[in-house]
């Protein structure tokens, strides 16, 4: 007890002793001086305050302030003890809210100091201006606690909650300056009587990365990261994922709808996506196609929801998430409340993108075709020979003829005389309508309706978020529509000082239809628009589409005339009506995430996520299409009595697919973040998770079906399952698995994980991370299990060495490098031996067929990433910018090895591929002008990949493996996606395509040795990027991007046939073939392949088409998007109680300049090395929208 009375006494006296010393100085720490860094995280802890500072302002300064001795006394006065002393200033921004900025110096002027002006009672006698406005950051969001310093001057004030400031200056001020911690600070002249709005926008090293698992300060992470926020998306109208992320990522390459980062490091294509994360959690957004793979796909989400997206590239960056970070992370944080009033957030959003322009197609003209069909007929010998015999036999086998072919097989049977075909002919030769009837009846222009509504609302315990959004797209084709809305939920509370939960659930419901593709998608580029020659028409005399020309044969036309079968007429406009796909989709996300704080500096997670997603898709093949009357035709048959009977149920036939995949993920961890004698900063996790997911796919058909009463007729499978062949000449042939089949697909997980960074004197920085997954997926051989994937990183901010401090204009410069281990979980193997069941087509009994042999040795593909990098800024940080140089080598690849075929196998999946990547990254950031009314900044993304494959048991052994087909093989030392192309030499004399042999000659010779190719290049851009332009003048805010992709390469169509008999499908230029000899001298176009010609070889067509004549470069620019738009006047707005309000318009794919030569857009060509298509253009887009915040 006396022990206690002598400290308080002696604590009283000093304390006295103290306030008689000064006005004010607080009571010492018991230790002495501590920093002011922790003397206010002992404020914030006490009186529940939180503050806004840059970390440099306090670094190195201390107090002698015992916050806890004085937690009886106003904060405000504790505050003054530990800032004052330090030069230090702290404004109110709201309660228990603070803005922590440095003191200016006073200034001298002519010798005298400079006194300060009071406001209220000096400027009376003195000229002043008001001046007001407003403050918002790169997102448009108000910033409370703003500093708004005149210059010159001692006179400055601070933003209320909704960002506005209001201030009276001597009228000698002109110029003020407005700063906020982490942000880069902005001077604004002085314009008498007009409002000001200023923009702030976030330092380079003040950003945070959120990698999934934590959210850590960028200046502190040694791994690569690539950022996109909300302020970036918001200057301009997002309907996808894909949109959000091409040119704002580098190393993102965005092409074809295909994502890469840093390139291809799978052979597995179906598993080569990125691993998307949620807030906090992976995605699992797998499917079995129809061919029963396992696919990923791109999760559903509403980009107005997405408040940042962080990619992970390098493996300091990705290594937590182990075996599934090989192909990147991309980690998409959506967004949350601002403290503050309710905010409401609607926009609309309307797009509409014009039809096709059809002469991109570069098809042969009317002119071209009929002199195409009078060449067939003046140079076949037999309509000299035999002119009605021959003509009796094209009859016989094209049924009914084009009009052209028509108009010269009259002249052959004498009917006409050459002189009046050949002046109908001219006539057709100047008609060109048949395409733009089924343009103009069957094609509309695409539109797009979008709107969204958002409501948030956050306290001091509470954050609330509910988004909205509902899209209505309508295709091209008639009959192809599609609507979606989702909603999405965010709240977290404070349950307690140490207790916080967060719920999240996320809703996404589709329903759309189209047309079926056995009906011939216009889309496609051919279907309707190729099945008629260009001069013939599709309508009746009311102008209406109507049934067109058959093309069967007389005799199969016969046939079904004499038999009674279903008739094969067809009418395009009917045929979009039948057979369409129409799908329901419903996809949740629900998640929860409890955290504990242990102490101040350690706290515990645990969180949970469950998903579902389902998709039906349901077809009625309506018994009135022409594919139902074709494959019902293909069962017909005559009983004893000569009566015309059907081995299947006459009528519709259903057919429905139930695919569902629901996955649960559960994950603990602790949380580590402590600083140590202020120098040493440690931050940690260390924790598990499980996760399993679960995938569906259910089909079944019926056959006879009334949609009315919803019954169906049973089939006889026996009687069909090996083959009926119909009176109509065709096989028909359906088993059980046709009628139905199941398949599911279990994956499973369990992981263990940590990640620990150390910062020392805020310069330099260690990382490390590693990660253990054990899962079904894998072989049971112990040799390969239990084995960690990690990394380790290393960091240095050379910019704030000493020897760094004299140059000026150098604001920052951070060296970074790391080297680990990520891991790819391949979806195309299995470690068990896999059968497949089915129903014998024999006995009907329940088979099975081993599909691949067991592989006990199977374990995850491994990537080993080493990452340089850099990230600087300059110029009082008006140009800043990141480089990375990186390598990916990539082993254990699963690819196909050769077997003992007396194994049972002739070959099998194992992990024996390797892959290289390697390249560089750059973005540049740079503030070209800002002034008051005027701002302009540019930003630059590029990146570069060379991949090539390391290791692969492939050889080739026929030219048939890699021409057409080299997408689909790959060789050792070339990229995976690669061209292979014959090296074309021409003609000879006798009109046919010859190449260059493997001895270096020409040849016309069948040859099958695969060293007659040569590698033509890869159809993946090697160098992709984006320049982003952002310019803002008063009111008006003006977005413009332009996007580049070049080193890749593509197949292109050439003016050839494929068949005897003059095709309707040929390109522009396939007269000026050879025709005669000497014609070779002139042209390299090989000579048609005419069936009264014996001497055309077959590989003529195949080595003139797939030569390295019909490879052209794919590099391309072009204009993505520009978007203008205009906030309207606050006084405005003020009248109708809304905060802000923008109406934007934007054009997408204006424009695009190609390097073909060929006038293609490579983004519309086809990728396949299979089909080659110009595809339709892509044509640009226009949108009108709004914008309204209340």
């Amino acid at each position: 007890m006396g022990i206690c009375t002598r400290q308080s006494l002696r604590g009283f006296l000093y304390l006295c002793v103290l306030l008689l010393t000064f006005n004010y100085a607080g009571a010492q720490s018991k230790a002495g001086r501590v920093s002011v860094k922790e003397a206010l995280a002992q404020v914030t802890k006490i009186y529940g305050t939180t503050f806004m500072y840059e970390g440099a302002l306090v670094n190195g300064k201390t107090t002698t302030v015992d916050v806890k001795a004085q937690r009886n006394r106003p904060v405000e006065e504790v505050l003054k003890g530990i800032l004052y002393p330090n030069d230090l200033l702290f404004l109110y921004v709201d309660k228990n809210h603070y803005t922590i900025v440095a003191k200016q110096k006073t200034q001298a002027r002519q010798g005298t100091e400079r006194r300060l002006v009071d406001p209220g009672k000096d400027l009376q006698n003195v000229p002043t201006n008001k001046i007001y406005g407003y403050v918002y950051d790169d997102a448009n969001n108000p910033i409370p606690g703003a500093i708004v310093l005149a210059a010159g001057s001692k006179f400055y004030t601070g933003t209320d909650a909704i960002g506005h400031f209001s201030m009276t200056l001597p009228d000698t001020v002109k110029v003020v300056t407005i700063t906020f911690p982490g942000m880069d600070k902005v001077t604004e002249p002085i314009v008498a009587g007009q409002p000001m709005k200023v923009t702030l926008k976030t330092k380079v090293l003040n950003e945070v990365v959120v990698t999934g698992y934590q959210t850590i300060s960028r200046e502190r992470a040694t791994g690569s990261f690539a950022t996109v926020k909300a302020a970036d998306l918001d200057k301009r109208r997002i309907s996808s994922l894909n949109q959000v992320l091409e040119g704002n990522l580098p190393g993102v390459m965005v092409y074809k709808d295909k994502i890469q980062v840093r390139g291809q490091s799978t052979f597995d294509t179906r598993g080569a996506n990125p691993l998307y994360v949620i807030d906090g959690f992976p995605v699992e957004n797998s499917t079995i196609d129809a061919n029963g793979w396992v696919v990923d796909q791109v999760p559903n989400i509403n980009p107005e929801d997405i408040e940042n997206i962080t990619v992970l590239k390098d493996a300091a960056a990705a290594s937590i998430y182990g075996a599934r970070a090989a192909n990147g992370v991309i980690v998409i944080t959506t967004k949350k409340a601002k403290k503050g009033k309710t905010s409401i957030n609607f926009s609309a959003d309307y797009a509409v993108t014009p039809k096709w322009d059809l002469s991109y197609r570069k098809k042969a003209s009317s002119a071209e075709l009929i002199d195409l069909t009078t060449y067939y007929f003046d140079n076949n010998p037999l309509f000299v020979t035999n002119p009605t015999g021959t003509a009796a036999s094209i009859r016989e086998a094209n049924g009914y003829n084009n009009p052209a072919m028509e108009l010269l097989l009259q002249v052959a049977e004498g009917k006409i005389t050459r002189a009046e075909a050949d002046a109908q002919l001219e006539v057709l030769k100047g008609t060109n309508q048949y395409n733009q009837q089924i343009m103009d009846r069957l094609i509309r222009p695409k539109q797009n309706q979008q709107y969204n509504l958002s409501i948030g609302k956050a306290s001091e315990s509470n954050v609330f978020n509910l988004s909205a959004t509902f899209r209505n797209d309508q295709a091209y084709s008639i009959n192809d529509n599609n609507k979606f809305l989702g909603v999405n939920l965010r709240n977290s509370t404070q349950i307690s000082k140490w207790l916080t939960a967060d719920v999240g659930v996320y809703m996404n419901y589709s329903d759309g239809q189209s047309p079926d593709n056995a009906t011939g998608q216009i889309t496609t580029g051919s279907g309707w628009f190729d099945y008629l020659m260009p001069y013939e028409s599709a309508l009746d005399a009311n102008g209406n589409i109507t049934t067109v020309r058959l093309k069967e044969s007389k005799a199969t036309q016969d046939i079904i005339k004499n038999n009674g079968l279903f008739s094969l007429g067809i009418n395009p406009a009917d045929e979009m009506n039948y057979n369409l796909v129409k799908s329901k989709g419903w996809d949740m996300r629900t998640n929860l995430r409890l955290n504990a704080k242990i102490t101040k500096w350690l706290n515990y997670d645990v969180m949970f996520q469950y998903e579902r997603n389902t998709d039906r898709i349901e077809q009625l093949m309506d018994q009135n299409s022409r594919y139902m009357r074709g494959f019902l035709n293909s069962f017909s048959y005559k009983d004893a009595g000569g009566n015309l009977k059907f081995k299947l149920p006459v009528g519709n036939s259903l057919r429905n697919t139930l695919a569902t995949t629901r996955a649960y993920t559960f994950r603990q961890q602790l949380n580590f973040n402590h600083t140590f004698n202020r120098k040493h900063e440690l931050v940690g996790l260390l924790g598990s998770e499980v996760r399993e997911s679960k995938i569906n796919r259910d089909y079944f058909a019926l056959f006879g079906y009334d949609w009315q009463t919803m019954s169906s007729m049973p089939v006889n499978v026996d009687d069909i399952k090996n083959g009926f062949l119909g009176l109509n000449g065709a096989r028909g042939q359906l088993s059980a698995s046709d009628l139905g089949k199941v398949r599911e697909v279990i994956n499973r997980f369990v992981s263990l994980y940590g990640n620990v960074a150390y910062t020392y004197n805020e310069k330099y920085m260690l990382s490390g991370s590693a990660r253990m997954d054990l899962s079904n997926l894998f072989g049971t051989n112990p040799k390969y299990q239990y084995r960690p994937l990690w990394s380790a990183g290393a960091g240095w901010i050379m910019s704030r060495e000493e020897f760094m401090s004299g140059i000026s204009w150098l604001d920052m410069l951070k060296l970074r490098a790391s080297y680990g281990i990520n891991g790819n979980v391949s979806k195309e193997a299995s470690p068990y031996m896999v059968a497949n069941y089915s129903a014998s087509n024999q006995t009907g009994n329940l088979v099975g067929a081993i599909g691949s042999p067991p592989n006990p040795n199977l374990r995850w593909e491994k990537t080993a990433t080493t990452n340089v990098g850099f990230d600087f800024a300059t110029l009082s940080n008006r140009l800043s910018g990141t480089m990375d140089f990186y390598v990916r080598n990539s082993t254990d690849l699963l690819a196909n090895v050769t077997l003992d075929p007396a194994l049972g196998f002739s070959s099998s999946k194992v992990n024996n591929g390797g892959m290289r990547n390697s390249g560089v990254e750059v973005s540049l950031r740079g503030n070209v002008l800002r002034n008051r009314s005027f701002n302009w900044d540019i930003t630059v993304n590029g990146s570069y990949n060379k991949n090539k494959v390391t290791k692969v048991d492939y050889q080739p052994k026929l030219v048939s493996e890699l021409v057409p087909n080299g997408g689909n093989y790959y060789l050792q030392g070339d990229p995976y996606y690669s061209f292979y192309s014959y090296r074309y030499a021409g003609v000879n004399e006798k009109g046919n395509g010859m190449i260059y042999g493997v001895d270096g000659k020409p040849t016309d010779a069948l040859v099958t040795n695969p060293a007659v190719l040569q590698y033509s290049g890869t159809y993946l851009p090697r160098y992709t990027g984006a320049v982003i332009n952002n310019l803002s003048y008063k009111q008006f805010q003006f977005s413009f991007m332009v996007v580049f992709n070049a080193g890749h390469i593509m197949r292109y169509e050439l003016p050839t046939l494929n068949g005897g008999y003059p095709s309707y499908v040929a390109m522009e230029g396939i007269m000026n073939a050879w025709k005669k000899p000497g014609d070779e001298l002139t042209t390299d176009i090989p000579k048609l392949p005419f069936d009264y010609d014996k001497t055309v070889l077959t590989q003529s067509r195949q080595y003139y088409i797939y030569s390295d004549k019909s490879i052209a470069n794919a590099s391309f620019i072009k204009a993505r998007n520009l978007s203008l738009s205009y906030n309207l006047p606050q006084d405005w707005l003020k009248r109708l109680k809304v905060a802000n309000a923008r109406i934007r318009f934007q054009a997408d794919n204006l424009f695009y300049i190609g390097f073909n030569g060929q006038g293609i857009d490579p983004e519309a060509a086809t990728i396949s090395n299979t089909t080659i298509s110009r595809g339709l253009p892509i044509m640009p887009t226009y949108n009108f929208g709004i914008n309204l915040s209340i």
